[in-house]
């Protein structure tokens, strides 16, 4: 712990230093000013300058899936903490750490509805997990300090911090002081046994993963687990990078559109072992799925468990420590007896992600399935993939297969616009590692402004824009349930290819799937942000699609 005597954007700048912030993402306003002036005295931080605040807050997102840690977003006051909202939401619903610090008007001008005031606490205390003001440059230290701990702790989320322009620029003391470890809650050994003697009354057990907080070890403590009990193990929505596609014990994710056996197959469980998931609609498959099994939660906050279903067991614990103390115990468990209903669960997921491109339809455009293998095929297995909400997303959640550390980054909110500023975000931390940045036509639209952002910062995603011209999930619920009554969902789109150029990206269209290698090479081989326009039959809606 040590004084620092400056400004208050001086006092905040050491602050995130002394928590190992390395990179910010931002939009620059004036009424931070103070702060973007004292980043210059700290090149140690990284400061990504973007195009929208939306953009923004999303590459800070991304970061906060990919490392467990904060990722942090400065954004200005009013309109610019209003654009970050929808990346609030998605750190909120998907269990995300992030701190976004919004400029504020001064603190003498508030309740005035002064030039774009906002009310920090009013606007974003049920958006976010924590959101307050700091008042006083001498309390900087305090308040981020504890924003740190409520990010990450228990389910993790995002804070959002004002930070009143003239507080920014008062002269002040402060002790800078390092980072608190925050206790972790730990299964109690009685918890465990009470898992195990469930478990074994059981004869059709699923083990259901998801939510955040997880690190390489407790994933290899959870397969291990898996491995020597041989219960089957489900994704929850959009968690299917957690584990190692190829194990055994791997039989698919609960997501739209899952595999209708898995279904079946897990509402027909006994008992279903619940780590992690907080048991989400789109997991529970709009809530229908989970009437008759022995429920069992394992879960880092409290609060989450019994919030829709009352588990026959809860169990407040560590993620990693669970899965740790469940690994040890597995020895106790006679997996035999429900071996082979692993077997023919692992069996059906093989059957629903297998390719056959024989007799494939005449599709006017690219055939998704066909690219789709190709993908599967030459993406490195530590690859990163981001997608955003929408019907192409479909492909990748069914045919794309993960390895460890492979990572998927997905938002669990639905937010379209996800894809592109994630991606580069992903490629800016992880500049080694390919990134394959997934969406719509109509998706592309909403943050592909931040293509400027890659080429100034020299990231270097691949985006593949799936374009068939509307809005496609919408026009599927469309025609469902107002067949022939297209309303509002056709689009009318830029030439990508020249947008992309236009911006320095390689680009490059693709409208037969044979042509795809080669254009994918060429993308891999660019050294910058590449783009790839894959122009697609408007009928082929979904995996299922058949002309």
């Amino acid at each position: 712990m040590q004084m620092f005597k400056g400004t208050g954007g001086q006092i905040l700048v050491e602050t995130l230093y002394a928590h190992g912030v390395e990179r910010i993402s931002s939009v620059a306003g004036e009424s931070y000013l103070p702060v973007l002036d004292a980043l210059l005295d700290r090149p140690q931080i990284e400061v990504i300058t973007c195009r929208q605040e939306g953009g923004a807050g999303f590459m800070a997102e991304a970061w906060g899936k990919l490392t467990g840690r904060p990722g942090v977003c400065f954004v200005t006051r009013g309109p610019g903490v209003c654009n970050a909202s929808i990346a609030i939401h998605t750190a909120k619903q998907d269990s995300t750490p992030m701190i976004v610090f919004m400029g504020q008007v001064r603190r003498w001008e508030r309740g005035r509805e002064a030039f774009q005031e906002v009310d920090v606490r009013a606007v974003f205390g049920t958006l976010a997990k924590w959101a307050t003001e700091i008042d006083d440059p001498s309390r900087i230290p305090e308040i981020v300090g504890h924003a740190f701990n409520v990010s990450t702790s228990g389910r993790p989320g995002p804070v959002v911090i004002g930070l009143p322009e003239d507080m920014l620029s008062e002269m002040s003391e402060a002790f800078i002081t390092p980072p608190m470890l925050m206790p972790k809650p730990v299964a109690r050994n009685e918890d465990i046994d009470g898992v195990i003697t469930l478990l074994q009354k059981a004869r059709q057990p699923i083990a259901l993963i998801g939510g955040s907080g997880w690190s390489e070890e407790g994933i290899a403590e959870l397969a291990s687990f898996c491995r020597a009990s041989h219960i089957p193990l489900v994704a929850a929505f959009r968690n299917h990078d957690l584990i190692d596609h190829k194990h055994g014990c791997y039989i698919g994710e609960l997501g739209t559109g899952p595999n209708p056996a898995l279904v079946r197959r897990v509402s027909d469980a006994d008992v279903l072992l619940v780590i992690g998931s907080r048991l989400d609609e789109i997991t529970t498959q709009n809530y229908t799925l989970l009437e008759r099994q022995t429920l069992v939660q394992i879960h880092q906050d409290g609060l989450e468990m019994g919030k829709v279903y009352r588990p026959t067991l809860a169990i407040q614990s560590d993620l990693n420590e669970a899965a740790k103390s469940l690994a040890a115990m597995a020895f106790k468990l006679d997996g035999r007896v429900w071996a082979g209903w692993r077997d023919d669960a692992r069996k059906d997921y093989q059957d629903w992600t297998a390719i056959d491109l024989s007799n494939r339809p005449a599709f006017a455009g690219a055939d998704m399935t066909v690219i789709f293998d190709t993908l599967r095929n030459i993406l490195p297995p530590d690859a990163i993939v981001t997608t955003d909400a929408g019907n192409f997303s479909g492909w990748a959640q069914r045919y794309l297969q993960y390895g460890r550390p492979g990572r998927l980054l997905a938002p669990v909110s639905g937010a379209m616009g996800y894809s592109v500023p994630s991606a580069i975000g992903a490629s800016i931390a992880n500049p080694g590692r390919v990134v394959l940045g997934l969406c719509g036509d109509g998706g592309f639209m909403m943050n592909g402004q931040e293509l400027a952002t890659a080429m100034h910062h020299g990231a270097t995603p691949i985006i593949m824009i799936c374009n068939n011209g509307i809005y496609g999930t919408i026009r599927m619920h469309q025609e469902k349930k107002y067949p022939g009554r297209v309303s509002a969902t056709s689009l009318t789109n830029p030439d990508f290819v020249a947008l992309a150029k236009s911006y320095g990206a390689f680009s490059a269209t693709v409208e037969n799937a044979a042509d795809f290698p080669a254009v994918w090479d060429a993308a891999r081989n660019a050294g910058r942000v590449a783009v790839i326009e894959v122009r697609m039959d408007v009928r082929q809606l979904t995996t299922n699609s058949k002309l």
